[in-house]
């Protein structure tokens, strides 16, 4: 794995480890059952992801804790649609990311790309609810 792409899966791996730590913050937040299968699942899903890409870069990490606080304060807040919206915009975003590495070299990305465009599409669905 060259400089940059090394870079590029350390920032990966840091996105999908905070991704599941706010998924699970919310799961505990929210009062809404269908909400909360929804970002368990999500959770479960970025978990997977930042394992696969901790055997790309060999590195153990941890979410950032303070970014997850606050992400809840800030659910505890603002109304959910807003929050859906955001979080879907975001899902979609990561995928993106993914796109130029999917290939013979990471194969398993695409599958994550994937997954992040299926969350996004969940939550842009919670989003008009």
């Amino acid at each position: 794995m060259n400089a940059e792409h090394k870079k590029a899966f350390y920032g990966f791996q840091q996105g999908e480890l905070n991704a599941a730590l706010m998924y699970r913050k919310f799961a505990e937040i929210t009062k809404n059952p269908e909400f909360r299968q929804a970002y368990l699942e999500a959770a479960k899903d970025e978990g997977r992801h930042a394992a696969v890409i901790a055997r790309y870069t060999g590195v153990t990490m941890r979410p950032k804790a303070f970014q997850t606080n606050m992400l809840g304060i800030l659910y505890r807040i603002l109304p959910k649609k807003l929050v859906h919206l955001g979080v879907s915009k975001g899902e979609y975003f990561g995928g993106n990311g993914y796109r130029p590495y999917i290939g013979d070299t990471y194969p398993e990305l695409k599958g994550i790309m994937e997954d992040e465009y299926r969350h996004g599409e969940i939550f842009r669905g919670l989003s008009k609810r």
